[in-house]
């Protein structure tokens, strides 16, 4: 499907609920790193505070993973080269990190050209830059169609 489209509707509650406890101990880090370090940080701080807490925890990381998109079947000598990626066995998971006042559609956008992409199914857009939590975005790509969880 070469089409795009960002669903509003909710996904099936089994689906969600299977989607956020794949996800758990990915967020419980991001939480994490922002609980010890708080706002106000430059994004790269966060990054490797969270790739360090992710490997402590024995995820398997890939910290500025370069992907090749494909076009006309072909890779791309361009490349994309997102934050993190987190390899687990039913989907690889995405983190964008950002370090800003708030998540505008400027980040969600970047980070569905990430989903679409790389085809991977799951994406994490977390902002340290709040207070008292991180702002975090979680999203499921399946089929052509990005919908929020």
């Amino acid at each position: 499907m070469n089409d795009l489209t960002i669903s509003r509707s909710p996904l099936d509650p089994n689906l969600r609920e299977s989607l956020i406890r794949y996800v758990y101990g990915v967020v419980g880090c991001i939480q994490c790193v922002h609980r010890q370090l708080g706002p106000g940080m430059p994004e790269y701080i966060y990054q490797e505070a969270l790739g360090r807490k992710l490997v402590k925890e024995q995820f398997d990381v890939r910290k500025e993973l370069v992907y090749h998109p494909l076009f006309d079947g072909e890779a791309l000598e361009s490349y994309i080269k997102m934050d993190m990626v987190v390899m687990m066995p039913r989907g690889n998971v995405i983190i964008e990190c950002k370090s800003i006042k708030e998540i505008t559609d400027r980040e969600q956008f970047q980070t569905f050209g990430y989903l679409r992409g790389t085809s991977f199914p799951i994406a994490i857009l977390v902002n340290f830059g709040t207070w008292p939590k991180a702002q975090i975005e979680r999203y499921y790509y399946h089929e052509g169609i990005i919908r929020a969880f």
